[in-house]
């Protein structure tokens, strides 16, 4: 039998219980009944910047313009929000009972409302979760500011209204709001700039200094007032600040390009991102693309890259808007027709795979390549030259020859280890141009003739881990030699024997794509311009048309290093080259090689050869060999074709068999 005191104990017991259980079970739906939408805390507008930090492009996120705080806010801004908004800020858990007890008193004094007790707390709050001015929005409002007060520390919350607070027009964050008003960030307010930006909040459409002056005025001075009163502001800085004009408009944001603006929203970026484009250039850029005409219905595009890859300007097209030139459309990115700008590339690639030099004469006439008849630009026989003349002047059959002798499938292996793909059939028809090819690959292809040892594909987000690939330089130098005597458009003089850059155009099919490739040691430009929906433009020449625009490009990027280049020798008939010196003393043709566990290389042994020495395995892999003590490696066990030619242009074929090696030792 239970004493009564043990009864009373049981009944207080089970009262405790049910209370525990009963707040348990309402704790849950009163917590998610105060939970906020943080999401929308985190959405933000686009921001391009430059290398230096410096706004180039700004993007809407839906119909407002919002982002964080980028660094460090003003200290005179935070301390008079501070004083005018939330004095008590670090000291309440989200409501602050003598602000109400205070704004209660006033309010009964005057018998109006004349302030209010929301602090800043109670403000993100409205912010992330808009409500009526019922009683019940107060509650929810004050609910959800003290679910803030228990989830996040103090100064994420000041963050939150930093990022949130509503600065007139579509503006929200004081970041775009110090911009917008001042041109300035945040971090460099005065007195007057920083009250004016605490007065806004509170009225954002009645407190803008452009439409309501005087409110914006008399809204600013109340904030110095409080600032002054609260020991902020000595007497001669707040009359200095009273004193001081308002913003008469507001700062139209950067919009320099649309394009980029695009590829950054496809990989979903948002906030600041900083790009690797000069804004000084990038703007100069633009200005000077608004003054070249163009027909109606063609577009250009344009890019500048440093001899490094990273974009240093950019063009998608002459005028985004322009819907019947397609300008919404980046043309950099864009497969067109390279003409023959490729032809470059051809030489370098064979010359260091051996198969041509420069030197040698190529008899240019009429010519069955397997069915394939190419023609000159203007149609005519140019007889005997050698290929470096060829190159300079752009002939066409003897590009095809030098093709012919890599073959298209090494060189389209080359372009695609460097990043560069080709959109259409391989073939001999790639020399002059009938492949696709976008302009910012073309570029990242002649990063390799402007660096001299490696191409890089092209990027424009700073930070971005550069692509390289390795390119022989001495063919390098020995192409840049012959693009250093192109002539110039409209029979523009030469400063010297050769120019200070290196020159390349290209022309699509009847004029549809004019290209210009130009660099120096430092940087490489390309220009484009062409008819989006390939009309034909017959008028139209990468000399004459897209040239130009290349050069007036060059003369903005002001003074730059000539590339570097290496001379080409006398002339020499094939014939000359075909009495060989070079002998293979090891391996020899028709050996059968089989490699021990852990080994699959050889270390060829030449007798009179000019190293570096190109190897050609199965007409398809290029391996260079810089010196003697270089070994050759062989991809697999098989039979192998080997072409070897030294810098000589001397040659020799063998035919190898490799046998594999497996743990039976057989």
């Amino acid at each position: 039998m239970l004493r009564p005191n043990s009864a009373i104990k049981r009944r207080w017991l089970a009262l405790v219980a049910t209370v525990f259980i009963v707040g348990g079970l309402l704790a849950q739906p009163a917590m998610q009944w105060a939970a906020l939408p943080m999401d929308r805390l985190h959405q933000q507008s686009l921001v391009l910047a430059d290398r230096q930090g410096h706004w180039l492009h700004v993007r809407l996120l839906g119909d407002s313009y919002r982002l964080h705080p980028q660094g460090e806010i003003s200290p005179v801004y935070i301390n008079l929000l501070l004083a005018y908004e939330d004095r008590r800020f670090y000291q309440h858990l989200g409501i602050d009972p003598f602000a109400i007890g205070r704004a209660t008193l006033n309010n009964l004094r005057h018998g109006k409302v004349v302030s209010g007790a929301s602090t800043l707390s109670m403000q993100v709050s409205r912010l992330l979760r808009p409500h009526s001015r019922t009683l019940t929005g107060k509650v929810r409002q004050s609910a959800g500011a003290l679910w803030l007060e228990a989830n996040y520390s103090k100064q994420e919350i000041l963050h939150a209204y930093l990022t949130l607070a509503p600065f007139g027009a579509n503006v929200e964050g004081i970041e775009m709001a110090s911009r917008y008003w001042f041109d300035k960030p945040p971090t460099v307010l005065s007195h007057a700039e920083a009250a004016l930006l605490v007065a806004l909040p509170q009225r954002p459409a009645r407190h803008r200094p452009d439409h309501f002056p005087k409110l914006a005025r008399e809204a600013r001075d109340r904030v110095l007032r409080k600032g002054y009163e609260s020991g902020l502001l000595s007497h001669d800085e707040y009359v200095d600040a009273t004193l001081s004009p308002l913003p008469a408009k507001s700062v139209s944001f950067s919009q320099l390009d649309h394009h980029l603006a695009d590829r950054a929203m496809a990989r979903e970026l948002s906030g600041l991102v900083v790009t690797t484009l000069d804004g000084v250039l990038q703007r100069s850029l633009n200005a000077m693309s608004e003054n070249w005409v163009l027909p109606l219905g063609v577009n250009l595009s344009a890019l500048v890259l440093d001899r490094n890859g990273a974009m240093i300007a950019h063009l998608g097209s002459q005028d985004y808007f322009n819907a019947r030139a397609s300008g919404a459309v980046d043309f950099s990115v864009q497969a067109r027709s390279p003409g023959s700008a490729l032809k470059p590339l051809i030489y370098a690639f064979a010359e260091t795979a051996g198969v041509l030099r420069f030197e040698e004469i190529y008899d240019d006439k009429h010519t069955d390549f397997g069915g394939y008849t190419p023609d000159n630009f203007d149609h005519s026989e140019k007889g005997q030259q050698t290929f470096g003349d060829a190159l300079t002047r752009s002939h066409n059959r003897a590009a095809v020859e030098a093709l012919k002798r890599l073959s298209p499938a090494v060189f389209e292996s080359e372009l695609r280890a460097r990043g560069a793909t080709l959109y259409g059939d391989i073939g001999l028809p790639i020399a002059i141009g009938g492949i696709g090819l976008t302009l910012e690959d073309l570029a990242s292809l002649y990063t390799g003739l402007a660096h001299g040892e490696q191409s890089t594909e092209a990027y424009w987000l700073k930070g971005t881990a550069p692509v390289t690939r390795p390119l022989n330089g001495r063919s390098a130098a020995r192409t840049t030699y012959h693009l250093r005597r192109v002539a110039l458009p409209g029979n523009r003089a030469r400063s010297a024997t050769l120019n200070d850059f290196a020159l390349k155009t290209g022309t699509g099919p009847r004029g549809s794509d004019s290209l210009s490739l130009v660099y120096t040691r430092d940087n490489v430009i390309a220009v484009w311009v062409g008819s989006p929906d390939n009309a034909e433009l017959p008028s139209h020449t990468g000399l004459q048309t897209a040239a130009p625009i290349a050069l007036a490009i060059l003369d903005a990027l002001g003074a730059s290093r000539p590339p570097l280049s290496l001379a080409s020798g006398p002339a020499v008939k094939p014939d000359a080259l075909r009495r060989q010196s070079m002998k293979v003393v090891f391996p020899a043709d028709g050996d059968e090689l089989a490699f021990p566990p852990g080994r699959d290389a050889i270390r060829p042994r030449l007798t009179g050869a000019e190293y570096p020495v190109s190897v050609v395995l199965n007409g398809q892999q290029v391996i260079t060999l810089e010196s003697p003590r270089e070994l050759l490696r062989f991809p697999s066990a098989g039979f192998w074709t080997v072409n070897i030619q030294d810098a000589l242009s001397q040659h020799a074929n063998l035919k190898l068999r490799v046998h594999g090696y497996d743990e039976s030792g057989q």
